[in-house]
């Protein structure tokens, strides 16, 4: 467990997914949320976990995303005391870690919660382009991509969770993309947009367009996560 613990990186990020087309999701996440709640806390400094509202793809297996904030954390360890043993014990799940580094375009007021004025996510997987190093991948996505996408109508928060070690899923994803939005109409407008028309063309100048996942999610913010920003937009 200790080979993915957390140092200067501060995140840890999980996917939880399942192969079987006919488990019980909610129930499945429900375990997960309550044992959250439940679950040891020491050297947190924020914890949240999103289910998933309505996934692009049909039949896609992912059940929960899992987020936590702090340091000197083994993440193994966290994870480990938020799913619960019976969930993790079941053949057709999956649970997947990573450390990452959190990269702020635009600052969170916000976290998609009752009661919040941002009551949707999207979260989705990246993978750089063979062509591009890792380090050239997060500068065009720092200084050319955030631009566009952040002009998006309706963007609250925008970050990005740089994976440093583990992985987020089976794929290898180098990242996990964040957007906070009103609901889930005005992320469906948004699209049709001039700025998300040009945001989703560039994707493609510095990134993979297939093997990617996305999702519209709700979060339970168990523990109130540090705050961010300015973001690099906002600064």
């Amino acid at each position: 467990m200790g080979e993915h613990g957390v140092g200067e990186h501060s995140k840890v990020v999980a996917l939880v997914r399942t192969s079987d087309p006919d488990a019980d999701r909610s129930a499945i996440w429900a375990e997960i949320e309550g044992n959250a709640r439940a679950s040891d806390h020491a050297g947190l400094t924020g914890l949240i976990v999103s289910a998933v509202d309505t996934a692009f793809a049909e039949g896609d297996p992912l059940v929960a995303l899992i987020e936590a904030w702090g340091e000197g954390i083994d993440a193994d360890a966290l994870i480990a005391g938020i799913v619960p043993e019976a969930v993790r014990q079941r053949a057709d799940l999956q649970v997947t870690v990573a450390t990452c580094e959190e990269l702020v375009f635009k600052r969170v007021d916000d976290y998609a919660r009752p009661g919040s004025p941002w009551s949707i996510k999207l979260a989705g997987t990246a993978f750089r382009r063979d062509d591009f190093t890792p380090d050239a991948f997060f500068e065009y996505w720092t200084n050319t991509h955030a631009p566009i996408g952040g002009s998006v109508p309706g963007v609250g928060g925008y970050t990005v969770s740089r994976v440093r070690g583990g992985q987020v899923g089976s794929e290898q994803a180098d990242a996990i993309i964040e957007q906070w939005y009103p609901s889930a109409q005005a992320f469906t407008d948004a699209q049709s947009t001039e700025p998300a028309k040009a945001a989703w063309n560039d994707v493609g100048n510095y990134a993979k367009t297939t093997g990617t996942a996305f999702w519209l999610m709700t979060e339970s913010v168990i523990i109130e996560p540090p705050a961010t920003g300015p973001g690099t937009l906002e600064a």
